[in-house]
């Protein structure tokens, strides 16, 4: 009787679910065919038809039954469309392990202004993804706010733009809601001003606004706090800038498991921020919003934390010692604080029962110091070992090799030290990431130095101390390896394929700056036949290549064999079978004829041939192959020839064809050209009237034939930061550019200059007017031209980062501006043979920057050429790097007068003063041996007087001197530095009153000399009173013969008597003189 109830009630339900499933399918066909609403298919078609869809993603949607479409899922009961995916699943990665990248290459995107409406329609529609496509900067549409059926909805990374519309809260069933990363081709983020609307979703357990502005949205957390379902926030890159209290109620927030409020600006104290009683967190991300102070010991209450992210922030100070109960950390990150002590004590407070479960711990520019621990092994779980850019020291110890599951090992960039061990890596079987690069380890690697690393996919041991040869036994395991960088070690030997014939998924290479001595390639390198990046730069290679070695190069991209003493002799017909990118032979020997393989290489975007010994025309495919490459760089050859009169079809942004012998014009440019170099050429003729390139910030044309006037077209390149006209022939007024543009614009000439070189041509006019827009210029060079009035009071105010100053050679007059004193980084100034009047200020010694010993920065800008300096009597030719390093006063060939200010001598930083050919007087600053750094100290033809100082003795570094033609006197003072100057008799020439080596004066005598010397400045009036009195009495005879016949005849009579006598005398003992010498011969 039970079995036959049992058996109708089952039968009865059978019969039930037949009915209902019968229901379910007539209800599904009742508007379509299939399981397909035609309703909602036509608004998938419709949807279909607004969009651009370059990958084919869509291409499944075809045919009647929607709902096998790819992202298409209908309801199994109702067959109502419910989900719709078109999420861009096609990511780029990299080794980084938070952010992949989307191949927009693939994404969906906007045929027309605005997305179709007909989704509307989808009213069953409960997931909708659209992310990681291209929407095209549109806004959000706001009739999904019509889809009230949606639980989940994903507009991440979708490139709309704008405000977010406030009607998304009548999405009341929505549990999940990412509007996060969306901005426009501007890179202006969506934003959020009012979040009234937030509350009204109170199911809502994951809610992602990152990089959502919501700056405007002051009541910000209020209504996040009105979410009381809420697992997930994260709201990082939002432009938050306050926190709220820890003593605001946080019930609502009771079930909060992630919070991510990275990448804001809180500039307040960790320890008062709000979140600290949210017991549930799992994950908290507060990286990159300025949090400052330490670590509050109240993340010991956070037990059931797993990832904490402090990175980039203003911290001080250890992680709290009491954080036993914290067993459950994976993820720890600390980067980019001032932790500001020794690794081992950080780690000796990370809880002990976490040691299992830590998977990742990061460290990197924390200021730590110490060595490593050994117990680090301990950490058996850990994938992650991230501490770059510290200070950690002392051996790698054996222990780091102990977690067996570690993939990513980063040490770059410390002071660890001595040699590699092969137990250092015996059981990282996992490990895809090793990078021990910028450290101080050494010795050679063990044969099986990586034997057991057969998952490795980058290592990294750049700039150490390793040594040795490479052998094929270093690489044999590697076979998974794709980046190998050893540049900048002590490696040496030959280089051949063996070597790396194991590394088949090898991509980039890079041996740079080491001692390699050839490069063996000939054989058939098919083990490098993925190799896209070769850099053998800054070696010893004497070798000599032909074609042969780069045969199994088939996917090669760069190539750089810069600074060796390579030949490439490849013959004019090969053609090789790679396609480069870049092409860097800098300082390589390619000539003397120009390679003609390069021909052939069209997809070259970077070609370095500088001084490459190539002596040759410039092939007219040149200029077609290299069209469409962006940086050309092939200076300091003999390169001869003609550039086209039009370059206007290339795409170069930079092309330097400096220190050549091209002839001819300069071309019609590019117009996407930034930075032009034609300077040491034989270019001439005039300079051209139209440049057209408004994006042009650096044009060189020094040292060339050009004759001329400046164009005014020169003022139209309003972005020009280095402008060197130096060294040619142009005539006519220095260039003003004052009438060009608006007074007010601020887009003129100038405005973005940093260096300014006009010297050595012959150009007229007063000092240029425009840099009174050029608040960053700070190189200026005016000298050898024919430039007059006075040096403008307003240099400090309109030029303040004035640095190198030189206007020689001109014409100018007037005083110097005293203001020169407030340009506190001018540290050369050179502004002899002028017309410059008056004393030398004493507030010249308030130039800061020559009372400092300069620093070796250059890093403000770069300039490639020699620039002249006087100095020591002669012109010499100094880098820029040099020329930065020279702290020059020049003051000389002028008509100053007065005395030195005692002053001067703050000058410490002084390497080069001369104040000759001036009429200064006085005596020498008795302190002028507290410039120490001078090497070059020229005070002649002046007027002073006095002795020399004998701190001048002081000067070590002194390799130039010249006191020649003053007043000075006394003793020229000893010492070891000024007795061995060169032409010691020229440097003290001209000061009658100095005695002592090298002049001949003896100082023994120099009192009794003084005392003479009373006598002699007697002498002069005593020679004029003789003088006087010998021609008076003379004139007295003279004048009483004229007047006196008888006295005039007795005078002559007495002088012919006296004649007479003498004449008798004389002929009397000569003949007794005759007389006596023939006795007395034989």
């Amino acid at each position: 009787m039970i079995k036959l109830a049992l058996l109708i009630r089952g039968t009865a339900l059978l019969l039930c679910l037949l009915i209902f499933q019968a229901a379910s399918t007539s209800h599904g066909q009742a508007s379509g065919s299939g399981t397909c609403i035609s309703s909602e298919r036509d608004a998938l078609l419709s949807f279909k038809a607004s969009l651009l869809d370059p990958a084919g993603r869509l291409s499944s949607w075809q045919g009647e039954d929607c709902c096998q479409w790819k992202g298409v899922r209908c309801s199994n009961r109702t067959g109502h469309l419910i989900k719709l995916n078109l999420r861009n699943i096609d990511m780029y990665g990299y080794y980084n392990y938070k952010y992949n990248y989307p191949n927009r290459s693939r994404s969906l995107s906007l045929s027309a202004g605005k997305m179709s409406s007909s989704l509307a329609t989808l009213q069953h529609l409960r997931y909708l993804d659209l992310s990681w496509n291209d929407f095209n900067g549109t806004s959000i549409p706001v009739f999904l706010s019509s889809l009230k059926n949606l639980r989940y909805l994903n507009l991440s990374s979708a490139r709309f733009s704008g405000r977010i519309p406030s009607k998304l809260g009548n999405l009341s069933k929505l549990q999940y809601l990412d509007l996060s990363r969306n901005y426009d081709y501007y890179g202006n983020w969506s934003y959020i001003v009012d979040l009234a609307w937030l509350p009204r979703l109170s199911l809502l357990s994951h809610l992602d606004m990152s990089y959502v502005d919501l700056s405007s949205a002051r009541d910000w957390f209020q209504m996040v706090n009105m979410l009381p379902s809420l697992k997930v926030l994260r709201l990082s890159d939002c432009g938050l800038n306050s926190t709220m209290s820890a003593s605001i109620s946080l019930s609502n927030l009771t079930h909060l498991e992630v919070l991510d409020m990275s990448g804001n600006n809180f500039y307040t104290s960790l320890k008062h921020a709000w979140f600290w009683n949210l017991k549930s967190l799992k994950e908290l991300y507060l990286s990159y919003s300025n949090w400052i102070g330490s670590i509050p010991s109240d993340l010991a209450n956070m037990t059931a934390l797993q990832v904490i992210d402090l990175s980039a922030n203003q911290l001080v100070g250890l992680i709290p010692e009491k954080l036993e109960n914290l067993c459950n950390l994976t993820r720890m990150r600390f980067s980019g604080n001032n932790i500001g002590s020794s690794i081992g004590e950080f780690m000796r407070r990370l809880p002990k029962c976490s040691w299992n479960t830590l998977q990742e711990f990061s460290v990197q520019d924390a200021n730590m110091t110490g060595n490593l621990p050994s117990w680090i092994g301990n950490m058996t779980n850990l994938s992650v070992l991230h501490a770059p850019e510290n200070m950690l020291s002392g051996p790698l110890p054996v222990g780091v090799g102990a977690p067996s599951n570690l993939k990513w090992l980063i040490l770059g960039n410390n002071n660890f030290s001595g040699v590699l061990l092969k137990e250092q890596f015996a059981n990282l079987g996992k490990l895809e990431l090793l990078d021990l690069s910028h450290n101080n380890f050494s010795g050679v690697l063990l044969k099986e130095q990586f034997a057991n690393l057969g998952k490795l996919e980058f290592l990294d041991l750049s700039h150490n101390n390793f040594s040795g040869v490479l052998l094929k036994e270093h690489f044999a395991s590697l076979g998974d390896l794709k980046i190998l960088y050893l540049s900048c070690n002590n490696f040496s030997g030959v280089l051949s394929n063996e070597q790396f014939a194991s590394l088949g998924n090898l991509k980039l290479l890079d041996l740079s700056g080491n001692n390699f001595s050839d490069f063996l390639l000939k054989e058939q390198s098919a083990s490098l036949d993925n190799l896209k990046h070769l850099d053998l730069s800054h070696n010893k290679l004497n070798s000599v290549l032909v074609g042969e070695h780069f045969t199994g190069l088939l996917n090669l991209k760069y190539l750089d064999l810069s600074y060796n003493s390579v030949r490439l002799a490849i013959n004019q017909k090969w053609v090789p079978a790679f396609r480069l990118s870049y092409a860097i032979f800098r300082s390589c020997q390619l000539g003397p004829r120009f390679p003609e393989w390069l021909k052939w290489q069209s997809d070259i975007d970077v070609l370095v041939l500088s001084n490459a010994n190539l002596d040759d025309v410039i092939p007219d495919w040149f200029w077609v192959t290299f069209s469409r490459a962006s940086f050309l760089q092939v200076s300091g050859n003999k390169l001869h020839g003609s550039i086209p009169s039009d370059l206007q079809h290339m795409s170069a942004d930079h092309i330097y064809l400096g220190s050549n012998k091209i002839t001819g014009q300069v071309p019609q440019l590019p117009i996407n050209i930034v930075r032009l170099n034609l300077s040491s050429n034989s270019l001439s003729g005039s300079l051209p009237s139209e440049l057209n390139a408004p994006l042009l910030e650096e044009l060189l044309l020094a040292n060339n034939q050009f004759i001329g006037t400046i164009p005014s077209s020169i003022c139209q390149l309003t972005k020009l930061k280095r402008l060197d006209l130096s060294g040619n022939q142009l005539t006519g007024d220095i260039m003003q550019c004052q009438k060009e543009l608006a007074p007010n614009s601020t887009d003129q000439f100038g405005s973005d200059m940093l260096s300014l070189a006009l010297n050595n041509n012959d150009l007229t006019g007063e000092f240029p007017k425009f840099l009174q827009r050029s608040s960053g210029l700070m190189f200026l060079d005016l000298s050898y031209n024919r430039l007059f009035g006075g040096l403008p009071e307003w240099l400090p105010q309109k030029v303040p980062q004035l640095k190198i100053l030189r206007v020689r050679s001109n014409m100018f007059s007037g005083h110097i501006p005293k203001s020169l004193t407030s340009l506190n980084g001018l540290h050369y100034l050179d502004i002899a043979h002028n017309n410059i009047t008056g004393s030398m200020p004493w507030s010249l010694s308030n130039l800061k920057a020559m009372m400092t010993v300069v620093s070796q920065d250059t890093g403000d800008y770069i300039y490639e050429e020699s620039i002249p300096v006087i100095t020591k009597d002669q012109k010499r030719d100094y880098t820029f790097a040099i020329y930065q390093l020279l702290v020059v006063l020049d003051l000389s060939s002028n008509s100053l007068e007065g005395q030195i200010p005692e002053e001067i001598t703050l000058l410490i930083g002084l390497t080069n003063l001369n104040l000759s050919n001036n009429q200064f007087t006085g005596a020498i600053p008795n302190k002028i041996g507290d410039l120490r750094q001078l090497d070059s100290l020229d005070l002649s033809f002046n007027e002073f007087s006095g002795a020399i100082p004998p701190s001048l003795s002081a000067l070590t570094y002194l390799s130039h001197l010249n006191l020649s033609y003053n007043n000075l006197s006394g003793a020229i003072p000893s010492g070891q530095q000024l007795q061995a100057l060169d032409n010691q008799m020229y440097i003290y020439i001209g000061n009658p009153g100095l005695c002592g080596d090298p002049v001949s004066r003896n100082c023994s005598t120099h009192d009794a000399e003084e005392s003479g010397l009373e006598d002699i400045d007697h002498m002069p009036s005593v020679y004029l009173s003789m003088s006087i009195g010998f021609v008076v009495g003379l004139w007295t005879v003279f004048c009483t013969m004229l007047m006196k016949r008888t006295w005039r005849a007795a005078f002559f009579q007495f002088v012919d008597m006296m004649y007479d006598i003498v004449y008798v005398q004389v002929g009397v003992r000569w003949a007794h003189m005759m007389e006596k010498t023939q006795d007395g011969a034989p």
